[in-house]
């Protein structure tokens, strides 16, 4: 029987179209036309006559979130739990999504893991990406050095809009890996029959359970549900903000492939470990400035004036205009680092070809041939904080897990 529902968001809905009848959820008025989220997560638009109201609107409760358990057999994998998209649901009351879930809804779909693994499931933070600071590292880091003693790998969910920073992050600070350490999230929430949750976190456990000793990132290869790549965490970038095959292994192959159960690793690798060493030591004073027409002197003053070091993201090879120079060199010899990286998605940044970029050099300016921006950021904190200040143009060019190529793949962007 139909209830009297109106136009509350959050309500449940059936409609026929083309003959076939659909179930939805109601989200919203839109001119002469409802927004409806059909079963299969997509959101379609219907005239509202072609609507029926058949079921009030449920509140949200928040989930009660489990602090540990253990389930399977095999070899131990601890899942480190961050937050992000993967344990979070939509709630249709605002149409908003939001981390709610315990990663156990999520393990629980994949029977045949915890046949093949003991799966620990660690709760550590519970928000959304945007929100992670470089102390949640540090903390992520610890977690990741207290598990390692316990489990044989270790698997992180994350939102997927700062996992490179925090993959970065991860691969300064612990060094000398004794497990495989393996982010991994998803684009649409794990409540959504067409969520990339479930594949990418059997890939990042199986990933988990090879002989790495790395940082990596595993996520959909492809729109399709059959493969995840595992790439190195230092050198993989978000190239799509909704697609499920948005991260991309730049510059280099992704170290390997997981399919129909399989795991295989057919790139270099290094290997774990006996233990795993951690060094939490980050300056936090570091900023990041994208180079463009019509920036003003002040945009880089202002920086200057509250960071000791700054990572500018040039054009092409890595320049900026000229006007600029005055204030670098006086930056750079009170001190400030500032580092040149590129705004383009492939290949090096060089300061020894054009003029500009000579005269970028000589006012103190250090490149670091194609190391990505965010990991020259992250670099920048690591480096700054753990090493003696005359070293640190020889250490931020020197490659130490990865983050630099001296071969670039070829291939497309």
């Amino acid at each position: 029987m139909p209830v009297n529902s109106g136009t509350k968001r959050g309500s449940k809905v059936k409609f026929t179209f083309s003959g076939k009848e659909y179930n939805g959820t109601f989200l919203s008025k839109n001119g002469d036309y409802y927004s409806i989220k059909i079963e299969n997560g997509y959101d379609v638009k219907i005239i509202p006559e072609n609507v029926e109201f058949i079921e009030e609107p449920v509140q949200n409760s928040t989930v009660e979130i489990k602090k540990k358990s253990v389930a399977g057999t095999g070899k131990e994998i601890s899942l480190i739990t961050t937050g992000g998209t993967i344990v979070s649901k939509i709630d249709y009351t605002t149409g908003a999504v939001f981390p709610s879930l315990d990663i156990t809804e999520i393990t629980s779909k994949f029977p045949s893991l915890e046949e093949k693994f003991r799966l620990r499931h660690v709760n550590f933070l519970n928000i959304l990406s945007e929100n992670m600071e470089p102390e949640n590292w540090i903390g992520i880091a610890e977690a990741v050095v207290k598990e390692s003693k316990k489990s044989q790998g270790i698997v992180i969910s994350h939102g997927t809009d700062t996992m490179t920073y925090t993959a970065a992050a991860l691969a300064f600070m612990l060094s000398d890996l004794s497990v495989p350490v393996i982010l991994t999230g998803s684009q649409k929430s794990s409540d959504r029959p067409s969520s990339d949750s479930f594949l990418n976190l059997a890939g990042a456990i199986n990933f988990a359970g090879t002989d790495l000793g790395e940082v990596c990132i595993a996520m959909h290869e492809s729109m399709s549900d059959d493969r995840v790549s595992l790439m190195r965490g230092v050198r993989t970038r978000k190239m799509h903000s909704t697609r499920r095959d948005a991260f991309r292994s730049m510059g280099e192959k992704p170290l390997g492939f997981f399919k129909a159960g399989v795991t295989e690793l057919n790139q270099e690798y290094k290997k774990a470990g006996p233990n795993t060493e951690l060094g939490t030591k980050l300056e936090t004073r570091v900023g990041m400035l994208y180079f463009h027409p019509g920036m003003q002197l002040e945009d880089m003053e202002s920086m200057m004036e509250r960071k000791r070091g700054i990572v500018i993201m040039g054009t092409g090879l890595g320049h900026m205009a000229l006007k600029f120079l005055d204030n670098i060199r006086k930056y750079t010899r009170d001190g400030g680092k500032i580092l040149m990286t590129s705004q383009c998605i492939n290949g090096p940044v060089n300061l020894d070809v054009y003029a500009t970029g000579r005269e970028l050099a000589s006012a103190g300016v250090t490149w670091v041939e194609n190391m990505l921006p965010e990991t020259a950021m992250v670099k920048m904190m690591h480096v700054m904080a753990n090493y003696p200040d005359e070293d640190f143009e020889k250490i931020m060019r020197t490659n130490l897990r990865g983050e630099i190529l001296y071969r670039e793949t070829a291939g497309g962007f």
